[in-house]
């Protein structure tokens, strides 16, 4: 089968290389001879390629893989301009799995990374597996960082290489809270899998190693929660394990309790977004689980604001299962402990997590411990001192606020919040922001007709939710 106006593709990427037909051909025989593959690949069958034929499996991806060793970064069998049966023939991706190296799971996050870029619906469909953290969890308190990360051969990577992608990382981020990851993420994933190929193919001594694998950690994790904002939570998965994996090898410990904090967190929002009470008590229990295994991971080089951080989710999680004594005491080790932390001595990329964002999550454990008034009161607090930046954050406690009036019978202002909350996300290209409204409508609907207020709010969260899912079902998926 021939593609009309050849393989523009492969012909650029030939002249990037420098390599020759009659090169391209001889180094396609030798590494299908070195896999145990007999190939009669000539230069007859290079010029049928780039005039546009597909050749026969495997030929595709051994072109790619000749091309990524000559250009220093990993060329997928699509950049090639070949057709991508590997879903068909051979794809045993499903980045869920800890590879045995650290080699292994830098190719993990390349792949991922290349198959949401060039698949748009790569893992649509698939379910948020509540038991997939475990495994990852485990290893990550058990075994010991690479001793060895340096690389000898390829472009050099400094510390100021490192410095650019950290700073590019935190202008996405702030992004993200501006506008939701929808606008944005497409970035990120580029960003995720040039790191990957650096990695790979670049050369870096031991302590720039370590930090290009923590950056690449928190490419991935970013990654994974633009994923999850818009609403892509199996994928969000996989970019989550992937980045704890990179950061225990970078032997990078604090940002790897940072990476369980979140596994937790969206543990626990999975299973708040679940009717079935069965289902929200085991992603809770999980939850709970996932937040004391950041508490060992980190170990002494927990920050104040990271051991904060991981006791006010452990709250929650202790709040949704109804134990109130644990989750009053976790709560108390969160303020106590952010109490402690200092300015400038906490690692950039914990930033995000203020007074603010502590205030939101204890106010978000005491609405669900049925504390109505104590969590409006913290809630409230959070809403005057987040930053403007933070859009979505704001989004998310104005939700939060009006199911805690809710809570508390204040129906008049449960309304107020929840119009604001519902500006707010029809501004922004989030899904969580829908989902918590989508939850908040479940809390409302049982109670609407105990006054017209919330028969009315009823009916504009029914209307603004009908309104996004025909929008989202008109629009590509991301």
């Amino acid at each position: 089968m021939r593609r009309q106006g050849g393989n523009s593709a492969l012909r650029v990427l030939l002249s990037e290389a420098g390599i020759s037909n009659a090169a391209l051909a001889r180094a396609i025989v030798a590494l299908g001879s070195a896999e145990g593959i007999h190939l009669g690949t000539t230069t007859t069958s290079v010029r049928r390629m780039l005039d546009g034929a597909q050749p026969r499996w495997p030929v595709p991806r051994l072109v790619a893989a000749v091309l990524s060793r000559r250009l220093g970064r990993e060329i997928s069998v699509v950049d090639c301009g070949f057709t991508d049966r590997v879903a068909a023939i051979e794809d045993r991706l499903d980045g869920l799995r800890c590879a045995g190296s650290l080699e292994g799971t830098v190719r993990t996050v390349v792949d991922l990374s290349v198959r949401d870029l060039n698949r748009r619906g790569f893992l649509v469909g698939s379910a948020f597996a509540v038991s997939a953290f475990s495994q990852p969890a485990l290893l990550a308190l058990t075994v010991p960082s690479v001793e060895v990360v340096s690389r000898l051969t390829g472009r050099r990577i400094g510390s100021a290489d490192i410095e650019v992608v950290t700073e590019h990382l935190a202008h996405l981020r702030r992004l993200d809270h501006r506008y939701g990851a929808g606008r944005v993420r497409d970035q990120v994933v580029h960003l995720v899998h040039r790191q990957g190929n650096a990695v790979l193919h670049g050369a870096y001594d031991e302590t720039t190693g370590r930090a290009l694998l923590e950056s690449t950690a928190q490419a991935a994790w970013l990654t994974g929660s633009m994923a999850a904002d818009v609403g892509r939570h199996a994928l969000a998965q996989r970019y989550y394990i992937q980045a704890l994996n990179l950061a225990v090898s970078a032997g990078a410990r604090a940002y790897a309790a940072n990476v369980l904090s979140h596994m937790s967190r969206l543990t626990l929002q999975m299973g708040q977004g679940n009717a079935a009470v069965d289902e929200r008590m085991l992603h809770a229990r999980q939850s709970v689980a996932l937040a004391r295994a950041g508490l060992g991971v980190g170990g002494r080089e927990l920050t104040p604001a990271l051991a904060a951080l991981l006791n006010a989710v452990q709250a929650r999680g202790h709040a949704v299962l109804g134990d109130v004594a644990a989750a009053r005491e976790c709560r108390r080790q969160a303020e106590g402990q952010y109490q402690r932390h200092r300015s400038g001595q906490e690692p950039a990329w914990l930033g995000f997590y203020t007074q603010s964002e502590l205030d939101a999550d204890l106010g978000r454990c005491l609405r669900d411990l049925g504390d109505g008034e104590p969590a409006v009161r913290l809630l409230n607090r959070a809403l005057e001192n987040y930053e403007p930046w933070r859009a979505r954050s704001r989004c998310f406690v104005h939700t939060d606020l009006a199911a805690a009036h809710l809570v508390d019978g204040n129906h008049d202002r449960a309304a107020l919040s929840a119009r604001q909350a519902i500006r707010s996300a029809g501004a922004l290209r989030s899904i969580r922001t829908i989902d918590r409204l989508r939850i908040l409508r479940r809390s409302v609907r049982p109670v609407r007709e105990r006054s017209a207020v919330l028969r009315s709010l009823d009916d504009e969260l029914t209307d603004f939710l009908s309104r996004t899912r025909r929008e989202r079902s008109e629009v590509p998926t991301s």
